[in-house]
């Protein structure tokens, strides 16, 4: 059995390192792929959905997560939705995840969420594949880094050929969705310089992509800084618990049936933020360290065929990246999108309280999801 391919994989230890050939693994062909995303999301975040939106995205990361805690799998937090690569071991178990979640963002949101599975398999007799390697980001945090237009594949077959690929709703398996450890009680996380932006960067020369993603990796870091420098997390400062009902709304809608009940679960997380103040002003028991555990288990930088960045820059050099990019895109080697904002919000996954973390960070009011729709615009006149 496939099952622990992805948990046996050895890891790479630098991002950089995602340019190399002999870094990457077949995913095993009995593998499927899970596909969702918020249907007009652009409209949504219009409306002001943006955190929303986000928090939908993880909700089917941190459900199909919680089936097996021991099996280990890829996947690839989007924005506006999400890509997971499963053994078939899970697939009726997150079939039914994936259903309950696009019950819960149309309940609670009223978002539209389309769900459907690929098989490898399928995507390999369309002439695609997926291929992946493991980065160690730190102790508590590892992250997929998938290539071969596979999951590209997917998402647009989910799109295009809906009534093939979809989920059933009306598909039967007793297993009830677990959703335990997702959450959402930051305030959004100021930029320590002067913007957070989202940026998206896809090769399209595919004889020289891994050249031209080290161009641009490294063009990143002489303009913005090291991953240290560009972390729109820099600082444990800027992380602050959030006692504001309408940020607190979001968790709290998914987990409550109705508004009388949504009232105390409101109540019960400001109690809890209350008590985590306490706790880490004071430094007690492990929550001293709490907020620089978060730092270094942020979802900052990650490549799915192209790649995803949220990175803090001064005016000065964003322009100076821009025309880098733009330089890049006329001379056909990319095509990217950017979004820009003040700050970022972060929706985290909390498999440990003092162990295991995940935390998806974007960049506010539309992230990557508008970084997308810029993206596929230039893409239109390639």
């Amino acid at each position: 059995m496939n099952n622990d391919f992805y948990k046996n994989l050895d890891s790479i230890d630098d991002f950089s390192k995602m340019t190399i050939d002999e870094n990457y693994t077949k995913i095993p062909s009995d593998w499927q792929v899970l596909v969702c995303d918020i249907k007009n999301s652009t409209k949504a975040i219009e409306d002001g959905k943006y955190k929303e939106i986000n928090f939908i995205a993880a909700l089917s990361i941190i459900g199909v997560l919680n089936i097996d805690k021991e099996l280990d799998f890829p996947y690839i937090f989007g924005g506006d939705g999400a890509s997971l690569l499963v053994p078939a071991i899970l697939l009726d178990k997150a079939k039914k995840v994936f259903i309950e979640v696009a019950q819960k963002a149309k309940d609670a949101f009223d978002l539209s969420l389309r769900i459907g599975i690929v098989s490898v398999l399928e995507i390999e007799k369309r002439g695609s594949y997926i291929e992946v390697c493991k980065y160690q980001v730190s102790k508590d945090y590892s992250q997929a880094i998938i290539r071969g237009n596979g999951l590209e594949l997917a998402e647009e077959l989910l799109k295009k050929e809906y009534k093939t690929f979809r989920i059933n709703e009306n598909f039967t398996n007793n297993y009830s969705a677990n959703f335990e450890g997702l959450e959402c009680r930051w305030e959004d996380i100021k930029s320590p310089k002067d913007e957070t932006i989202s940026i998206l960067i896809k090769s399209i020369d595919q004889n020289n992509s891994n050249k031209i993603y080290e161009k641009c990796l490294n063009e990143v870091e002489k303009i913005a800084g090291t991953h240290k420098n560009r972390n729109p997390i820099k600082f444990a400062n800027q992380l602050n618990l959030s006692f504001n009902p309408k940020v607190l709304n979001t968790e709290a809608s998914i987990f409550s049936k109705n508004r009388f009940s949504k009232f105390f679960v409101i109540l019960r997380l400001m109690i809890e933020n209350f008590l985590g103040l306490i706790l880490m002003k004071f430094s007690i028991g492990n929550w001293g360290t709490y907020k620089n555990r978060i730092i270094r288990t942020s979802d900052t930088e990650k490549f799915d065929d192209m790649l995803r960045m949220v990175i803090s820059i001064d005016k000065k050099e964003s322009q100076e990246l821009e025309d880098f990019l733009e330089l890049e895109y006329k001379n056909k080697n990319i095509v990217y999108g950017i979004h820009k904002s003040d700050s970022a919000l972060m929706t985290c996954l909390i498999f440990q309280r003092h162990g295991k973390h995940i935390h998806f960070v974007d960049s506010s009011k539309g992230g990557y999801a508008l970084a997308a729709k810029e993206l596929k615009n230039r893409l239109n006149f390639v």
